[in-house]
């Protein structure tokens, strides 16, 4: 059997902030020609600044105090490294809003990549740049070339990080939680462009994620992270089968879902939440400065009602709809036409501003919905304040309340965003939105960005809110694992329209349309996918 050629060697890497702390402890892996890697464990375990290592690109304040990095066999040192970075070794990261330029061009920042690195003229480059994008599935990509990041949906935007990484026909692409934030459909179509991508140029690929069903479906070996430490590692099947250590059974463990118990939720009474027939649409680029462009319809008359106590999720592709739907019912944005009524009562005057009090929204992405300038302490107690809910010493005694609730320290108050993980910002933001004690929480992919433990804590602490509190939440999500733990009953959108609802266990088991199907059977499992791969 032919051996495969090894192009990255990390032995015995240690990683450290300035005052000593350890957050990379003497980790060894190695990475072949065309193997998919992954990389797994909790939010803060090391494995992005173990990433960002290999690319000498460490945050202000870690810093490498030993170890050996390895390429093709030669030692890496910082200007070595910064040669290969772009071009033999390349990165799609998690979150293209904030890795791109928003005032470039798609197709410029492509072709910029190779001209610097493959010596192309700017005329060769931009063509080049369009045929990359048609390569990763880019629906008209000279039209998309000429736009911004900003005007692609979450999927795209991926493939345009993905055209982008392999501009320069690495050898090693780094995938730091390239699906995250996407729907399960979209999800399988990147992972699954990546996986031929990989084949076809030969790459070895390392996979940074907490889902192990994307581990369980497309890696050949898997390393195991746990607060720094390298906890164990083999090949997929056999790891994640078969786990030797306690932490990967811990993970294996949350990352099987079940039904809960089902609820008995009184409908008899005022809803605290009720929209009818609420319709949404935005203006298109108009094709000269004089004429009207005509308006993109992204809700179709849709109606919900919402009970106190009731969790509703909210499921279905990019572009579906459910932002638009989420962001309308607490007055976030203002609907075409339709009425939206809370408590009883239409949402015009006080009755708005009793909706702003006591209804909060969790953003999908922390990273633009934090002041990356505050201590996050002061960002949760700024609510506080604002609307006097606590005063004096009370206000910093919540915040540490709300820290400790969402698995985090009351000492990190006083840091700032930056030194936290992506499923750290999350846990943050969501701190801050339950500070309101609000009766209504639109949670809008609030897990997607948690590791598994995490999300089973999160989830946890939404069930026993709403148990103590009757905090109704409308749970917007593209996990099905996670709407199918939590939620009481479940809606379906698809085209900005409701296609199928009903009680979770019903929804799941006995799904009535086509389309809600096809959610169901791409939605990742990972006894499933292990199942196919001894098969």
């Amino acid at each position: 059997m032919k051996t495969a050629m090894r192009l990255l060697c990390v032995e015995h890497l240690n990683l450290e902030t300035q005052d000593q702390r350890l957050l990379v402890d003497n980790i060894s892996f190695h990475l072949d020609q065309r193997e998919i890697l992954a990389l797994v464990g909790e939010s803060g375990s090391g494995k992005t600044l173990t990433s960002l290592a290999l690319m000498n690109l460490l945050p202000s304040g870690v810093q490498k105090t030993s170890g050996i990095i390895r390429f093709h066999g030669e030692e890496l040192d910082a200007g070595r490294t910064a040669a290969l970075r772009g071009c033999r070794i390349a990165t799609v990261f998690q979150e293209p809003m904030t890795s791109m330029n928003p005032t470039l061009r798609i197709g410029e920042q492509i072709a910029e990549v190779l001209v610097r690195h493959r010596q192309f003229s700017w005329k060769q480059a931009q063509l080049e740049a369009i045929a990359l994008l048609d390569r990763v599935g880019i629906v008209d990509p000279a039209q998309r070339a000429r736009q911004y990041i900003h005007q692609l949906s979450g999927g795209m935007r991926q493939r345009v990080m993905i055209a982008s990484a392999i501009s320069g026909q690495p050898d090693v692409l780094i995938a730091d939680e390239p699906t995250t934030a996407l729907d399960v459909t979209i999800q399988v179509q990147i992972l699954s462009l990546l996986q031929e991508l990989q084949q076809e140029m030969g790459m070895g690929m390392l996979l940074i994620t907490h889902d192990l069903s994307v581990v369980a479906s497309y890696a050949h070996r898997v390393c195991v992270m746990q607060q720094g430490q390298l906890v164990e590692q083999g090949n997929v099947v056999d790891t994640l089968g078969a786990p030797r250590h306690d932490y990967t059974r811990k993970l294996i463990g949350a990352s099987l879902s079940a039904l809960p118990a089902a609820r008995q939720v009184h409908t008899s009474g005022t809803p605290l939440l009720r929209l009818r027939d609420i319709c949404k649409s935005y203006p298109t680029a108009r094709c000269l400065p004089l004429m009207l462009g005509k308006r993109l319809t992204v809700l179709h008359p849709t109606s919900l009602d919402i009970q106190p106590g009731e969790i509703v999720g909210l499921i279905g592709e990019s572009g579906s709809g459910k932002t638009t739907l989420g962001s309308a019912a607490i007055g976030l944005i203002e609907a075409d036409s339709g009425e939206i009524l809370f408590e009883g009562k239409p949402l015009r005057g006080r009755q708005l501003n009793n909706l702003r009090r006591h209804s909060q929204i969790i953003f999908q992405d922390p990273y633009a919905s934090l002041n990356p300038k505050i201590a996050v302490g002061e960002q949760i107690a700024e609510p506080l304040r604002v609307w006097q809910l606590r005063h004096g010493a009370a206000i910093n005694a919540r915040v540490h309340e709300l820290l400790t609730l969402v698995g985090l320290k009351p000492e990190d108050a006083n840091r700032l965003p930056s030194a936290f993980s992506g499923g750290q910002r999350q846990r943050i933001a969501i701190a801050r939105a339950l500070a309101m004690e609000p009766k209504l929480l639109v949670a809008d992919e609030a897990v997607a960005a948690l590791d598994l433990s995490v999300r089973g804590q999160i989830l946890a602490l939404f069930r026993a809110l709403r148990d103590k509190l009757e905090l109704s939440v409308l749970f917007i999500s593209h996990d099905l694992s996670a709407v199918q733990q939590l939620c009481d009953r479940v809606i379906v959108m698809y085209h900005g329209r409701i296609v199928e609802s009903g009680d979770t266990a019903q929804v799941v088991e006995q799904p009535q349309e086509d389309y809600t199907r096809q959610l169901l059977a791409a939605a990742p499992n990972v006894q499933q996918a292990l199942a196919r791969r001894t098969n």
